[in-house]
């Protein structure tokens, strides 16, 4: 069996089934942990992360997908949870318990009981690995983009000044 196949169908597999996995990370993040619970939407955007990793699972950890597809995702998400007042650390929290509940439901379906190449387990790992760890990063530099200090329109006005006399006196950067 390719290795490639083997991903792919882990992939498919888990979007088949991304429902239960969902559910069971929910009860996991807020029942067990409480995670978010002190945030009016934080139930909300937990649904929001376990849905966008689990549905489009395939999506996420195929060779074909641009890294700027999911920067984008996730440097819109890091935005808005810190719009929100989401603590960061706990968002990390969620991200590293849907990669759990994953590996937890592989492990307890018949899927995992299956003979496989050890190298095709190993592939599936790092793919999967390399997506979390690549969406965490992205999450963390929105997150980061929008605590920063946003310019004034005064400070936007003198910057654009600044460029035209630069540009006007041959002094580009």
């Amino acid at each position: 069996m390719e290795a490639r196949t083997f991903e792919l169908g882990f992939a498919r597999f888990i979007e088949k089934f991304h429902g239960q996995i969902k559910e069971d990370f929910l009860a996991d993040a807020c029942g067990k942990r409480g995670l978010l619970l002190c945030v009016d939407a934080g139930r909300k955007m937990l649904e929001e992360l376990a849905d966008g990793i689990c549905a489009e699972f395939t999506k996420n950890i195929d060779r074909n997908t641009s890294v700027d597809a999911i920067a984008d995702r996730y440097i819109q998400l890091g935005t808005r949870c810190c719009e929100q007042g989401i603590s960061v650390s706990e968002m990390v929290h969620a991200f590293i318990l849907v990669k759990r509940h994953i590996w937890i439901f592989f492990q307890d379906s018949n899927f995992a009981g299956q003979p496989f190449d050890v190298r095709s387990i190993i592939a599936l790992n790092n793919r999967t690995a390399l997506f979390f760890d690549r969406a965490i990063y992205y999450f963390l530099v929105g997150y980061e983009q929008s605590t920063g200090k946003k310019p004034s329109d005064a400070d936007r006005l003198y910057d654009a000044f600044l460029n035209k006399l630069r540009r006007d006196l041959g002094l580009d950067r």
